[in-house]
């Protein structure tokens, strides 16, 4: 039987209720909105429905990934595999940013070039899908939205970026299609609004990578601070020193650290009493979840 990885309980079932589900309204999504592009012509709306192709495979991922870590830790991963959710987070940024990048040079090039994607675009239609697809959207972002930020991960933290962002998104193609039903000839419109929602998806996956890049080159958590670590570590009785200390993340909701302490002479029963409160100390101030101290005699000038 596998050892539970330390905190496993961020892996909790609703987070995976929370990915499942949308799993299954980024599909209903697609399935509405390929037909809704077919059937208006719309570039936005085509664009759209292809950004949900990379969602159904990064939401896919995310899920595995947090799936993945239920087995524990094991002999060959001794803090599980966590990581996992990190290149899952990755891989979703990659996807968000080609998916970007691609349409967004398709925008420019029809608004530069003056020509229609498909012809003229059929407001009509456009409205049709884009109202129901924004109240599946705007459930699906509520639902995740009230799990607790502490148990959000990289990856359902990539996953609520997504979704945040895809109701912006179906909101500016909302907004298109209005505009097109009262003005019919502005046809720039709808190459406009996909222009903006390439720049959304370039936007969405910055932070993605930064998040990912930070834990993989093992910094220093944003939130934490190794001064204030070190001087909440002298507060403890009996602690006269601190150093060699080290904090990073293995992933955003599992923070490590290591720092060597000393401490007067004292039985080994008192040395394991205060090693225990630093580790508390260490979880309760600073959601560090495994901290480990090396005891040392005060060193003698």
């Amino acid at each position: 039987m596998p050892e539970l990885a330390h905190g496993e309980d961020e892996a909790e079932i609703r987070v995976l209720r929370g990915l499942k589900l949308a799993l299954e309204v980024s599909a209903i999504v697609l399935v509405l909105e390929v037909a809704g592009a077919l059937l208006s012509r719309s570039l936005a709306l085509t664009v759209d429905a292809v950004h949900n192709v990379p969602d159904l495979l990064a939401f896919a991922v995310s899920w595995t990934a947090l799936r993945a870590c239920e087995s524990g830790a094991t002999g060959k991963y001794t803090f599980g595999t966590h990581r996992f959710e990190v290149f899952a987070g990755l891989l979703n940024a990659v996807l968000v940013l080609g998916t970007g990048a691609l349409f967004g040079y398709a925008a420019l090039t029809e608004l530069v070039g003056g020509s229609r994607f498909a012809g003229p675009v059929d407001a009509v239609y456009l409205l049709l899908i884009a109202v129901p697809v924004l109240v599946l959207r705007a459930v699906n972002l509520s639902v995740l939205g009230r799990i607790p930020g502490r148990t959000r991960d990289l990856n359902l933290a990539s996953v609520v970026l997504h979704l945040a962002s895809d109701v912006a998104i179906i909101a500016a193609i909302l907004v298109a299609g209005l505009i097109l039903v009262l003005r019919p000839q502005y046809g720039w419109v709808d190459a406009g609004a996909a222009l903006v929602i390439a720049a959304i998806l370039v936007y969405e996956s910055l932070p993605l990578f930064r998040e990912a890049w930070e834990v993989l080159t093992e910094r220093t958590p944003r939130n934490l601070s190794t001064d204030r670590i070190r001087l909440s570590a002298l507060e403890v009785p009996g602690v006269a020193a601190v150093h060699d200390l080290h904090v990073w993340a293995v992933c955003p909701t599992l923070v490590c650290m290591t720092a060597h302490v000393e401490l007067r002479e004292m039985p080994l029963s008192e040395s394991t009493q205060i090693v225990s409160q630093l580790r508390l100390r260490m979880e309760r101030e600073f959601g560090i979840l495994h901290s480990v101290f090396e005891v040392e005699p005060i060193a003698v000038p």
